[in-house]
């Protein structure tokens, strides 16, 4: 086996390729077909975004992975592993106590209350302005958010096939999205268990394949030589992203506002009859999304040990690092035709379902929370559905003249990317302070929500300047190009151990600003805001009358608290109801001894 030093030829599918292909797609049509014109017995509100709140915990839990299982997830984690290490597993470790705490504090809420919208919560909470305002960040950040789903692949699989046929596929997964959202959380569970599977098989296929010329032992043998085995980094440096506390702490922050807030997976939560099926599907999403995870962290390190002497983008044959997958897949090709199409169908899959989820959610909000407050009480259902259609219809729309018209989307990425947390920070922070705090009302809601969304805004535009000008930089492991052309991988690991020992450690760069903080830390300085401002101004302002707010809007250990004090006041009141009723009799008693000495005289 060698390392191949020549640039990668097109990927273009065979015909096996392309009747698996077809057989995916005719699977997406029919999806589109059946919810359109055969079932058609859930067009209302309620079976558009919830599905009739009926359905199977095995199709919730598979839409569930579905929904996480991203582009960047096949693409970006395999890269992050092969350059950084593979630090990135401890997300996992997040994983397990977000959905954790989902289950305990967060879904209770919502499973109780049953709202439409996550949005209308903040306004039986809060307000009606801090609702408004929560639901514009959300929409404005998932429309930032979802051009980039489809352009992830495009923008990877552009210099390794016909440009123009990867941005067809990518507007074809658009439009396939588009008329999936038109019908529904059904069709979009119904797509999400196809997604899982396809997932997973492009997923474990290509790592399996490629060790089979090397072996699993040689393979870790040359990630522990190239310094990619990271179990636990305690970098301090806040400018590194991938340190372990990053990973977990920061990376928390994210996956909680995702899981247990984001009207996509309420959604899904709030489609099974009752919470245990719910805190079901959490947890058979968490071991799924676990999976994957781990399986993209394995095709990271084999991508490792295919280029560990010979990184493709130091010789040329890549532009850049975003690209090291398909062109590992065009490599692995020569060996195992048909690698590069399985993979390829399922990023397509994988998008369509992502997408879906997206416009099927955001087309919700915008008519839950802008349209149909404007709309006669006597709207029937057939006609808000069709509203909500039309909807999904703007949005795909919206998302594929992005992604056709766009040469390049590089840095609009990196700015929705931050958004993106800025506004998950601030909405977490602020449910969470509703769902926590019985003293929190809306003064301190919308301080603590102004101040984190001005907080953030400034640490991302500074950090956006800190990349421009050199002083925020990712980290990242020693890549070689002393070992291309070697002719097996005994010589890569030789030529490896031999390099890594007579590197010196890259210096490390001090501390010059607050803008060099990761940006990953962007989501957690924002919900830690919302928290600390939003407590002492709701006390400073008056607290919140408990008394009358319905007590199913906090979580079951605020309302352990909560009801004490309405225990010991209903208590004094009975006894002192008890003598004033005496005294009431008594009086009555001796009106009417008095009545009766009249009437005898």
């Amino acid at each position: 086996m060698r390392n191949n030093t020549v640039t990668a030829l097109p990927i273009y599918f065979n015909i096996a390729e392309y009747c698996l292909f077809g057989i995916t797609l005719c699977v997406v049509i029919g999806v589109i077909i059946y919810f359109m014109f055969v079932n058609r017995k859930y067009n209302t509100v309620s079976g558009f975004l919830f599905g009739g709140k009926n359905m199977s915990t095995v199709s919730v839990s598979f839409a569930l992975i579905a929904s996480h299982l991203t582009s960047i997830t096949l693409l970006g984690v395999p890269v992050e592993i092969y350059l950084r290490g593979t630090q990135y597993w401890a997300s996992t470790l997040s994983l397990i106590v977000v959905t954790f705490l989902t289950a305990v504090i967060y879904l209770p809420v919502f499973h109780k209350l049953q709202l439409s919208s996550s949005f209308e919560y903040l306004e039986i909470r809060f307000s009606t302005h801090t609702r408004t305002i929560a639901a514009v960040l959300y929409v404005i950040s998932k429309l930032m958010l979802l051009p980039i789903v489809p352009y992830v692949p495009l923008m990877a699989f552009r210099l390794v096939t016909n440009p123009l046929a990867s941005r067809i596929t990518a507007v074809t997964c658009v439009a396939c999205s588009t008329f999936i959202a038109m019908e529904g959380l059904r069709a979009v569970v119904s797509i999400g268990i196809v997604t899982t599977f396809l997932a997973l098989a492009g997923t474990a296929l290509p790592s399996s394949l490629a060790l089979l010329p090397m072996g699993f032992k040689k393979m870790w043998e040359i990630a522990d030589h190239g310094e990619r085995l990271v179990f636990y980094d305690p970098d301090p440096e806040i400018a590194h992203h991938t340190s372990f506390f990053v990973v977990t702490l920061a990376l928390s922050t994210n996956w909680l506002w995702k899981i247990a807030l984001s009207q996509s997976s309420l959604q899904k939560l709030l489609a099974v009859p009752t919470i245990s099926k719910a805190r079901i599907c959490l947890a058979v999403s968490c071991l799924g999304v676990i999976l994957m995870k781990l399986l993209s962290c394995f095709l990271g390190l084999t991508l490792y040990a295919w280029f560990a002497g010979c990184d493709p983008l130091l010789t040329g044959q890549i532009k850049k690092h975003e690209q090291l997958v398909p062109h590992f897949l065009n490599n692995l090709a020569t060996m195992f035709p048909g690698i590069c199409g399985i993979f390829i169908i399922s990023i397509f899959s994988a998008t369509t379902g992502c997408i879906s989820s997206i416009i099927n959610s955001v087309s919700g909000v915008i008519f839950e929370e802008f349209i149909r407050p404007w709309m006669p009480s006597n709207t029937g259902e057939s006609a808000c559905c069709r509203i909500m259609k039309f909807l999904c219809i703007l949005v795909g729309c919206y998302c594929a003249g992005v992604v056709w018209s766009a040469k390049e989307l590089d840095r609009l990425q990196h700015v929705a990317t931050g958004v993106t947390g800025v506004t998950a920070g601030t909405l977490l922070g602020l449910y969470t302070l509703g769902i926590t705090s019985s003293r929190a009302n809306c003064s301190g809601a919308l301080s603590g929500c102004l101040l984190s969304l001005l907080l953030c805004g400034w640490l991302l535009i500074g950090a956006e300047n800190a990349l421009a000008t050199g002083a925020l930089t990712f980290q990242r492991k020693q890549l070689l190009t002393s070992g291309c052309g070697k002719a097996n991988f005994t010589h890569i690991l030789i030529n490896t151990t031999t390099i890594m020992q007579t590197i010196t450690p890259l210096p490390s760069k001090p501390l010059q600003s607050l803008f060099r903080i990761s940006f990953t830390y962007c989501p957690f300085a924002g919900a830690i805001t919302v928290l600390l401002i939003g407590i002492p101004m709701s006390y400073l302002t008056g607290k919140s009358k408990t008394d009358s707010i319905n007590p199913d809007v906090f979580c079951p250990l605020t309302q352990s608290f909560l009801h004490k004090m309405p225990n010991r006041s209903r208590s004094e009141s009975l006894d002192l109801s008890t003598p004033d009723n005496q005294e009431v009799y008594l009086a009555l008693d001796e009106a009417l001894k008095h009545l009766k000495e009249v009437i005898n005289r």
